[in-house]
């Protein structure tokens, strides 16, 4: 076998990498120029995010008071693990009347409706204004006019009462994933905050008890004011994500209880008076999104292509393709959940009584060529999430079906290319012509137990063997990433395969 390949050091341990040379001045070695073989495959191609629509369940019915399957005059707000929908009520009618929960079962199957739970009187135009699911169970928040003492609560899936937290549930709920690195007791729990507040409270997700309060949680507040209706977190980084008077605003996670560098992402005219504007976080491999929906008024014809709208988590828009749903106009009212695992994500339509679940294809670039398989049994996987459009500068590379706990960098080359098994490799290199690696502070990543890695570009500064380059709208850059390996007890190196971008 000859010379194996790597992007650091050729000498060192597969669990150590040093500080490599400045990548502007680095080769590829043993990597030569090459031209397309004839077995490289194109395969997916996308430029925006794909969202296919896979049921739709009427949720008519639940707005009979003489149905067994009664939640209120319309349904709010919506939960979805990938298996089950949770939907809760509204009221509507005029007069003070219960609001409930339902569960659905196998929803994208036979989706049947269970017996509602979690009853709260509520005055017109009052009721349930939040949901979230966790394996550890179903978050509601319950939204009276004031304080009160089933404001958060937090439900076994059975419908049984884990407990609750007196409190104005105006503002929503979500399950805080705290800070990486963090301490969970500090920073994980059922998280909420309410309307005149600067903060983030937290409960405890087992007991309920406070972990930090309205008093000193930590602050969320910025100056577009605190009219806030619902907030979402990045279960990666603990990022949060809140609207307010139908702005939308980031904010990035530091620690257990504070944050940093507020963003606002939308900015419309301020709607503060009006209620229902939602937002989820889409989070998983190949996927950050951010979606929302821009409800600045309660008008009765308001178009679901208009009213919803996806964002990087920079704030960059995302064109989205819907398929085949046609939803009828409505009055701008969408609750979002997302199942990471499953890809899945359920829209709720306040108007039209109903939830649609798509599957999405977040990806962007074409994938081309044909990588061999690893360790692993499969062959490494590329994909690209964000925007192709350079002025955005928003694109992240992404790898999988990796060796686990194996270091990786990417690769970056205008050309495209297959050598097979170059400089003693057992992958297929899908690049030709001037390689550049990134190999900076920070930039060769391990796989973990997960088998994955992730690297979110800059595109003013792309390596080269000359140095770093800024894409231009109108080039195509490829890329790929090279990971150590081991076959039969010898170290070696591998390849993914490569990914097309063609810039804006």
């Amino acid at each position: 076998m000859g010379e194996t390949v790597w992007c650091g050091p050729r000498d060192g341990p597969r669990s150590h990498v040093s500080t490599p040379p400045p990548r502007s001045v680095k080769k590829l070695a043993s990597f030569g120029a090459t031209t397309l073989a004839a077995s490289i495959l194109s395969t997916t191609a996308s430029a925006q995010a794909e969202f296919t629509p896979l049921a739709t369940i009427d949720l008519d019915s639940t707005s009979d008071p003489m149905n067994a399957e009664f939640i209120g005059s319309n349904p709010y707000c919506v939960a979805w693990d990938g298996t089950d929908v949770f939907v809760a009520g509204y009221n509507g009618s005029g007069l003070a009347t219960d609001v409930q929960i339902l569960r659905i079962t196998d929803a994208l199957g036979a989706a049947t409706f269970g017996t509602p739970f979690g009853p709260q009187s509520a005055p017109n135009l009052r009721g349930y204004i939040g949901l979230d699911i966790s394996p550890d169970g179903l978050a509601a928040a319950f939204d009276d006019g004031g304080a009160g003492p089933q404001g958060i609560t937090l439900w076994n899936f059975d419908g049984t009462l884990q407990w609750a937290k007196t409190g104005r549930g105006g503002s929503g709920v979500a399950f805080d994933p705290g800070f990486p690195g963090g301490n969970p007791a500090q920073g994980q729990g059922v998280a909420w905050t309410t309307f005149g507040s600067g903060r983030r409270a937290l409960q405890n997700t087992a007991t309920g008890v406070d972990i930090w309060d309205s008093s000193n949680g930590m602050i969320i507040n910025t100056s577009q004011g605190t009219f806030w209706r619902d907030m979402d977190f990045d279960d990666d980084s603990g990022d949060i994500y809140l609207r307010e008077g139908n702005n939308l605003i980031r904010w990035e996670r530091d620690g257990d209880n504070s944050l940093t560098n507020d963003q606002l992402l939308f900015d419309p005219i301020d709607a503060d008076f009006t209620s229902g504007q939602n937002v989820a976080f889409l989070g998983g491999p190949f996927t950050d999104y951010v979606i929302y929906n821009d409800r600045a008024g309660s008008d009765a014809n308001q178009d679901f292509f208009t009213v919803v709208n996806v964002l990087t988590p920079t704030g960059a828009p995302v064109t989205t393709n819907w398929g085949s749903f046609t939803p009828a106009p409505g009055v701008g009212l969408y609750d979002f959940s997302w199942d990471a695992a499953s890809r899945t994500l359920a829209i709720l339509d306040f108007t039209n009584r109903e939830v649609t679940i798509f599957a999405l294809d977040g990806s962007i670039g074409t994938r081309y060529c044909t990588a061999a398989t690893n360790s692993t049994g499969n062959a490494a996987a590329m994909n690209g999430q964000g925007s192709d459009i350079v002025a955005d500068n928003s694109l992240t590379l992404f790898a999988v079906d990796l060796p686990t706990n194996a270091f990786a960098c990417f690769l970056a080359s205008r050309n495209q290319g297959f050598t097979a098994m170059p400089g003693g490799s057992q992958g297929n290199l899908c690049l030709s012509g001037a390689i550049g690696r990134y190999v900076g502070p920070g930039e060769i990543q391990n796989s973990g137990a997960a088998g994955q890695v992730s690297l979110a570009l800059d595109l003013t500064s792309i390596p080269t063997p000359t140095g770093f380059v800024a894409a231009m709208a109108g080039e195509q850059w490829n890329f790929t990433c090279w990971f150590r390996d081991a076959i039969g007890g010898s170290a070696t190196s591998n390849f993914a395969d490569g990914l097309q971008l063609d810039f804006q």
